[in-house]
């Protein structure tokens, strides 16, 4: 045809009937035709009649006039004018160029035909339904919404039905009154046209996300009020109408969440959605809303009382969907799905429903939802990219075929054949999650001979895997025996083949477990606890999980010891830290209850001493230590300990204080339980360091910037020393200087500003020191006394008269507070310095005592 309309000459030979029946068959074409490529063909052949003004009249006049023709079709304006409001840029190209070829004729005559082409039936009906909704009649409504539903169903996708917003809101406001009908047969047939409406072919442009989000608010109100009613009813002999019921509330649904997930993920979508009174986030999180308040417990009450695979695939379907529309909000509601058993849920229809090859899109979309929520759930355990690519092929490859009852997963994991190892793995990680969340399928029992069976059985398994394999090993240990020696060897080989287990972080039940076995926690003990450590930030709840397992598990100190000392790095650090906390803990007495992690810990520090490595893990070392000596435990692996932390503390400076203070702690913790046969040697070797002397003078001359514990420290120490010289005589290599009257002064006049360790320590030191007398370690300082020496500051020199009152003042008053040991301190050091000054000057010591400061009882006291 496009031919013969090209060639001037033959169209002037036709006849007009002719002509006239050319302008039919092609009208009748392109009324029914439904491709692309012939609706363009005839449209060329429109074109090429439209050059010629009589064959344009007859196009543009209604050729049915004057009697019935068996071929029908729709008038050339209304074609066009279709074609126009069409998606594809081909047509609305090549109407608009036959539109303007019909205009140049005859424009005012032809235009008023263009502008009057109406689109049938749509509009009327919606201005009809509107006025039948108001009324009682609904074998009326009924017929009016499933009119509209046809409609809407039979409209070619090419052509849009609603060009503008407000068309689009005005078939919207019928289906919203619709779908609230009290009737429920009106509000089901509202809902199916609400499903036909939502098709991405029939929104307008810009997308009305407020109309969209008004259909799904209904709906999810008709969901809950149908769900609240079947609850209070009784639901015997209405289970499928309930479940009937339920699958068209779904469907609509369904089609709603699938038309802004097409926004979400199609650009040209997304630009044209209005935003003016809903934004296209806000929709999301509003219909995950809907899903979790309204569409979990209606389906999920329903599928308790009847299995129906159209509406678990509807409701999978909408669940699946919520991971495109609101990603940001999947940690929680994945945790929220895993927590309430829908792995257990999913996989239980799986194997009821989808066994032996049927319902296939229903196995399909258990297995695109489950996969969706394993993998969110196991992204927030996992952050390696490879594995968790590896994880999720294994899933996508294995869900398929996992049809069978979760009573026969046991023997599915004790099989040996190959071809079942992803399966099998599939399986590990399906048990793993669900327990993870408090889900489980089998019992404790069962899983735990399940699982110990399939690692028995297999060998080099995935990092991830393993993983699995110890979580569950260690949630279920307590229903199993405990391990003997053949699978832990298993465990053991595995987890040697596996390094890149340990670099990340370990729940605390994997800990325990590894812990509970020697032959594990000597070789996996430290490097399991450098993952957990290894994180930059401990949160105070991981904290407190690492505590518990170094109370529960002795030997969790020892790796951590190791992990301290290992170098400078983040876990390292964070095992100081965990170390620190234990120390201060009620618990750290218990390390000295068990010889032979003593044993351990000394030779830990050992090591660390000839290494000379002195990380921040070596103070913590010593700390832990000093608790060991503390208890008394004395062998002669401490006098090697002694000799290289005295020759540690010849290569430290003032400034080191954290290590200084560890130092300072281990030997005057170990000069304190020391037998007394072995004292003179200790205080020799220490004596005759004289970078030992030299830091605790210059600790104690600079006490205003010293901190309270080094002060205490040093001044114990000092106070060991003092007395095992003059006990032993032992050789002075440099004495220690001390300002006595500066001590005495802070007790004196400074005692509600200092720390009340600090004031007990000073009370215990200048005990000491008038115990001694007169002691070849000390030069104490005596500038405060005036100088020529008066005969009563010289008898009782090096405090003299005024040092002695103020003392005895300060003493007083110390025994007058609450605290048991601060009276036992002070009492004590009165006793001393009684008998100095009884030593020195009895008529002073009676001066004295006459003080109006200086209760009587006290003296009886004495």
């Amino acid at each position: 045809m496009f031919g013969i309309w090209s060639c001037a000459p033959a169209i002037q030979t036709l006849p007009d009937t002719l002509r006239q029946r050319m302008c039919v068959l092609l009208l009748h074409t392109l009324s029914h035709t439904h491709t692309t490529a012939l609706t363009v063909n005839c449209l060329g052949v429109v074109k090429q009649m439209c050059q010629y003004s009589d064959v344009v009249c007859v196009l543009m006049r209604d050729l049915k006039d004057g009697g019935e023709d068996p071929l029908p079709y729709q008038p050339l304006p209304l074609i066009l004018k279709k074609l126009l409001l069409s998606t594809q840029d081909s047509l609305q190209v090549v109407s608009v160029r036959c539109v303007c070829a019909v205009l140049i004729h005859a424009p005012l005559h032809f235009s008023s035909s263009f502008i009057q082409a109406d689109l049938p039936g749509v509009e009327p009906l919606v201005r009809s339904l509107k006025e039948t909704l108001g009324k009682s009649n609904t074998e009326v409504q009924i017929k009016g919404l499933e009119l509209l539903t046809a409609i809407l169903d039979r409209q070619p996708a090419a052509v849009r039905l609603f060009p503008t917003g407000s068309e689009f809101s005005a078939v919207c406001d019928v289906i919203v009154e619709g779908v609230a009908s009290s009737c429920l047969q009106v509000s089901m047939c509202a809902m199916r046209a609400a499903a036909v409406l939502l098709r991405p072919n029939h929104q307008s442009s810009p997308v009305q996300l407020a109309d969209v989000r008004r259909i799904a608010e209904v709906v999810m109100s008709k969901i809950t009020e149908h769900h609240h009613t079947r609850s209070r009813e009784s639901c015997s002999g209405s289970k499928s109408v309930t479940a009937g019921v339920l699958l068209q509330m779904l469907t609509c649904f369904d089609a709603a969440c699938r038309l802004v997930e097409a926004c979400v993920c199609d650009s040209t979508l997304k630009d044209g959605v209005c935003s003016a009174q809903e934004t296209l986030e806000s929709v999301c999180v509003f219909l995950l809303h809907c899903c979790d308040a309204a569409c979990i417990p209606a389906v999920t009450g329903v599928c308790e009382r009847v299995s129906s695979p159209q509406v678990l695939q509807l409701f999978l379907s909408v669940l699946s969907c919520q991971f495109s529309l609101c990603p940001d909000h999947m940690t929680s509601f994945s945790k929220k799905l895993a927590a309430s058993g829908f792995i257990r849920l999913t996989l239980e229809s799986k194997a009821q429903l989808c066994s032996g090859n049927r319902n296939a899109s229903l196995n399909q979309i258990c297995c695109d939802f489950l996969l969706k929520l394993c993998m969110c759930l196991i992204s927030q355990e996992h952050t390696w990219t490879s594995e968790l690519q590896d994880m999720e092929r294994v899933l996508q490859e294995s869900l398929p075929s996992l049809c069978c009852c979760a009573s026969d997963w046991p023997s599915v994991l004790s099989d040996f054949p190959q071809s079942l190892r992803n399966t099998q793995h599939c399986l590990i990680y399906l048990l793993h999650l669900s327990l993870l969340h408090g889900d489980r399928f089998l019992s404790d029992s069962a899983m735990f001979s399940a699982v110990l069976r399939f690692i028995s059985c297999v060998q080099d398994l995935p990092a991830s895997v393993l993983s699995s394999v110890l979580y569950l090993l260690s949630v279920t240990q307590h229903a199993g025996p405990r391990l003997d020696t053949v699978p832990v060897s298993v465990l053991s080989k595995a987890l040697s083949s596996c390094p890149l287990l340990f670099s990340r972080t370990l729940p605390l039940s994997v800990l325990s477990f590894i812990f509970m076995y020697p032959e594990l926690s000597q070789r996996f003990g430290p490097p399991a606890l450098t993952g957990r450590l290894s994180e930059e930030t401990q949160e105070q709840e991981q904290e407190q999980e690492l505590l518990e397992l170094l109370h529960t598990h002795p030997a969790a100190l020892l790796a951590t010891l190791a992990v301290a000392c290992d170098a400078e790095s983040a876990a390292s650090r964070s095992a100081v830290g965990v170390l620190q906390c234990y120390l201060r803990s009620a618990d750290s007495s218990s390390i000295s209850g068990t010889s032979d992690l003593c044993d351990q810990i000394r030779s830990a520090l050992l090591n660390v001493l000839q290494r000379h490595t002195h990380t921040d893990g070596l103070s913590v070392l010593l700390d832990v230590s000093s608790v060991i000596h503390s208890s008394g435990q004395m062998e002669h692996t401490d006098f090697r300990l002694l000799y290289h932390v005295s020759n540690l503390v010849g290569k430290l400076d003032s400034s080191d204080s954290e290590l200084l203070l560890s130092v300072f702690n281990f030997l005057y913790c170990f000069l304190s339980v020391c037998p007394s046969h072995a004292t003179d040697r200790a205080v020799s070797l220490l004596l005759g360091n004289v970078r030992l002397m030299e830091l605790l003078e210059e600790v104690l001359s600079a006490s205003s910037s010293s901190s309270s514990s080094l002060l205490c420290s040093s001044l114990l120490l000092l106070s060991s020393l003092t007395l095992l010289q003059h006990k032993h005589s032992a050789q002075v290599h440099r004495s220690v200087s001390v300002d006595l009257h500066q001590i005495i002064r802070r007790l004196a006049f400074s005692k509600r500003h200092t720390d009340t360790l600090l004031i007990k320590c000073s009370v215990r030191f200048v005990q000491v020191c008038l115990d001694v007398d007169a002691s070849a370690l000390l030069c104490v300082c005596d500038a405060a006394l005036q100088r020529p020496l008066t005969s009563i500051d010289g008898a009782l020199h090096p405090i003299g008269h005024s040092g002695a009152t103020s003392l005895m003042t300060a003493l007083s008053a110390l025994m007058l507070m609450t605290q048991d040991l601060m009276v036992s301190a002070a009492l004590n050091c009165l006793r001393s310095l009684m008998g100095f000054l009884r030593r020195r000057s009895s008529e002073t010591a009676h001066g004295v005592s006459a003080v109006d400061a200086v209760p009587d009882f006290l003296f009886t006291l004495l």
